[in-house]
């Protein structure tokens, strides 16, 4: 998470000082995040669990009432 600077209108931007910004956002949007990465795998494990759980117990409910 990139921290939220604060501004006021005493403060300028310089060209070099916004390419340097913008250079360092650019860089750090393709920098690697090994643990989202692990994060998001895990939600979609989780989702797979969910579904097939679910689905058998459906299937159960469906072949008790029967």
């Amino acid at each position: 998470m990139v921290p939220h600077i604060y501004t006021n209108s005493s403060i300028r931007l310089t060209d070099e000082l916004e390419r340097q910004l913008m250079l360092q956002a650019i860089e750090e949007q393709f920098r690697p995040r090994p643990l989202r990465a692990l994060a998001r795998g895990l939600r979609q494990v989780g989702k797979v669990v969910k579904t097939v759980i679910g689905r058998r117990v459906d299937a159960t409910s469906a072949h008790s009432a029967a």
